[in-house]
């Protein structure tokens, strides 16, 4: 089943309401497809495990939790983008998560989603860009 948008863009309006159906072509509706599954990472990657009773394992762990363990602090942080992208986004296939070493700004982890996007117009491979500052909010940018 091929997914378009979700829930909260769909009732949220903005792009949703002005897009024409008449005149979306596939280009558009890819677009506004990788923006939507970007807007649903920044609020999954805000997310701390145990704040929604109804999925009490949506978000990520709390980042000091991540610190505990045999593994190091990146692989864990790195893990735990994973799991949660491949359950909380379905429209997104084949997803690989890789530590992006060597950023500019020593603050911040950074990390590169790649994954198969699948939507109306087939499926296409997609690249997202999310980090960490110190401040432990996640930015993603396509």
């Amino acid at each position: 089943m091929a997914f378009e948008g979700s829930l909260l863009d769909r009732i949220s309006a903005g792009e949703f309401r002005q897009r024409s159906s008449a005149a979306a072509s596939s280009a558009e509706d890819v677009e506004l497809l990788m923006g939507s599954v970007q807007r649903n990472l920044v609020r999954l990657f805000n997310a701390r495990h145990d704040l929604a009773q109804a999925a009490p394992d949506y978000g990520l762990p709390a980042l000091s939790d991540l610190t505990i363990g045999a593994e190091s602090y990146v692989e864990r942080v790195r893990k735990s983008i994973l799991v949660a992208v491949r359950k909380y986004e379905p429209r997104l296939r084949r997803v690989r998560v890789e530590h992006a070493a060597g950023g500019e700004d020593s603050q911040r982890l950074t990390f590169r989603v790649e994954g198969i996007l699948v939507g109306r117009s087939g499926e296409h491979r997609v690249f997202y860009e999310t980090s960490i500052a110190g401040s432990g909010q996640f930015d993603v940018s396509e």
